[in-house]
C-alpha cells in the first residue's frame, strides 16, 4: 500500500468513528416533549408522556393527525397525496423527525421538558 492509501483509509475510519459518536450522543437524548411546526412556526408542544391524538387542520383543507402512544409519536393520518409522512413510522428519540412536505409540517421530539404553565396550552391551527 502506498502512503496516500493508508492516509485515506485512516481518514475514512476517523470520519466514521466521529459520525458513530455523534449518532450515539443524539440517540441517547431522552425525549420529553413533542413539538409540531407548521411552515416554520411552532403550533403544538405537548409532553411525550401524555397519550393523546392531535389533529392539525389548515385553512386550505390540509389535515394531519399526530398520535402519541407508549412514549412514541407517529403520523396516524394525513390527507397529503403521497402519504410519506405516515410511512415514516414511530419515533421515540430526538434523532428522528417526521416531515409532511406537502403540508409544510414537521414533528420532532425535544429533550426540553414543558413548563407547567405551558402544559395546558394547545395552539392548533383551525
Amino acid at each position: 500500500m502506498k502512503k496516500k492509501d493508508i492516509l485515506l483509509i485512516a481518514g475514512l475510519l476517523i470520519a466514521a468513528l466521529l459520525l458513530y459518536l455523534v449518532s450515539l450522543i443524539t440517540l441517547g437524548t431522552e425525549a420529553a416533549s413533542v413539538v409540531v411546526t407548521l411552515d416554520g412556526e411552532e403550533v403544538l408542544r405537548r409532553p411525550l408522556a401524555v397519550e393523546d391524538t392531535y389533529e392539525i387542520r389548515q385553512e386550505d383543507g390540509s389535515v394531519n393527525v399526530i398520535a402519541v402512544e407508549g412514549g412514541e409519536v407517529y403520523m396516524a393520518q394525513a390527507n397529503c397525496r403521497d402519504g410519506l409522512c405516515i410511512r415514516q413510522g414511530r419515533m421515540k428519540n430526538a434523532a428522528k423527525t417526521i416531515v409532511c412536505l406537502p403540508h409544510k409540517l414537521v414533528v420532532k421530539l425535544s429533550g426540553e421538558p414543558i413548563a407547567q404553565e405551558d402544559n395546558d396550552l394547545d395552539v392548533i391551527i383551525q
